[in-house]
């Protein structure tokens, strides 16, 4: 068992319980060997015997949990588990009862405790791969039920439109998108946040010379229906400042971070038309907020960089710039804004009207 030799270690352990089967610790020493060598419905039943002759094991009735798990008897397997996840002896205990937990609940069709476990299995190991998959799984099968039942109990509605302009946008088909999102408008017209994804998505994929104007257009319609989403707000400012009409853009974005003020991207933006202008020492706050907010943020630390330089504090720049370069060779890529759907990114290829 040492040296993890568990088809021999089955044999050796078979002849000991023949000889001693009465001995509860040998039961589940051969159901660990027979679970590590995949023989589970065998593993099963050697750990029912050493409850039976010992029901104070909690370590072979975890094992058994799990083995019920892998066999799909789910609602033993949940009974054991269960308790069992909320304190486990150990990390790696802990992460297969969570995969096993998690699974028997999907076999149950309880997807609001399956998730709950996926949540907390991503808590405690955010980069375990196995866990990512399993959970992107869960969430993704999830999502396909959820769908298919709404095209099956309004196929109609303006619901499924938005849904399916949705997936075209996560997929990157932005024209069918927008055909979708003016779907949704022509039933509601008046629905929050459409004719912002709408304006979004010609951006990202319109091929007319006009789309910019047309996005523009569509991102003052949806201030019209909601005058505080800062997301529209930061969209027309983003436009503006590539356009290098610095005045409008910053009464934008001022807005944005005056409605959001976690809103990282408004408050790059922000501070990039303050540097146009010749204002450094103004956007030297919302720089420092900005990497507060996302300090994985190549663009703020780069940003903040060339403030610094044009203050004539050395120090601190070469400190950001060496972060910048930190970030940058390592090919992070900056968090995404938690202000709703995603935004136009700052980037520092694009910024034209910036000083070196």
């Amino acid at each position: 068992m040492a040296a993890k030799d568990w088809a021999v270690a089955v044999k050796s352990l078979e002849k000991l319980a023949g000889l001693a089967p009465g001995v509860s610790e040998v039961q589940a020493n051969l159901g660990l060997a027979y679970y590590s060598d995949n023989r589970i419905l065998e593993a099963s039943k050697a750990f029912e015997r050493a409850l039976k002759l010992n029901p104070k094991m909690t370590q072979a009735e975890t094992m058994l949990g799990l083995c019920y798990a892998e066999l799909g008897r789910n609602r033993q397997s949940v009974v054991i588990l269960a308790s069992a996840f909320r304190h486990p002896s150990d990390m790696q205990m802990g992460r297969l009862i969570g995969l096993d937990l998690q699974r028997a609940y999907e076999g149950l069709q309880q997807h609001d405790k399956a998730m709950a476990v996926a949540d907390e299995l991503l808590k405690r190991y955010p980069n375990d791969p196995e866990i990512l998959f399993h959970s992107s799984r869960l969430y993704a099968d999830r999502a396909y039920e959820l769908m298919t039942q709404l095209m099956q109990v309004a196929p109609s509605s303006v619901w499924l439109h938005y849904a399916t302009a949705e997936v075209h946008a996560s997929l990157q088909r932005y024209d069918l998108a927008i055909g979708e999102y003016r779907n949704v408008l022509a039933m509601e017209p008046r629905m929050p946040g459409i004719h912002f994804r709408l304006g979004r998505a010609i951006l990202q994929g319109s091929k007319e010379t006009n789309a910019v104007e047309q996005a523009l257009h569509e991102f003052e319609l949806e201030l019209n229906i909601s005058p505080d989403n800062s997301d529209a707000e930061y969209e027309i400012g983003e436009i503006y400042r590539q356009r290098g009409e610095f005045e409008p853009a910053l009464a934008h974005f001022s807005k944005a971070v005056q409605h959001h003020p976690e809103f990282a991207q408004a408050r790059i933006g922000l501070a990039s038309t303050l540097i146009s202008q010749g204002r450094s020492r103004e956007a030297l706050g919302h720089l420092l907020e900005a990497v507060r907010i996302e300090p994985q943020n190549e663009v703020a630390h780069y940003r903040l960089a060339s403030v610094y330089k044009v203050l004539g504090d050395a120090a601190n720049q070469q400190k950001e710039m060496a972060f910048f370069q930190k970030l940058h060779s390592a090919g992070a890529s900056n968090a995404l804004s938690l202000s709703g759907p995603a935004v136009t990114r700052q980037t520092i290829e694009t910024e034209s009207h910036m000083p070196p």
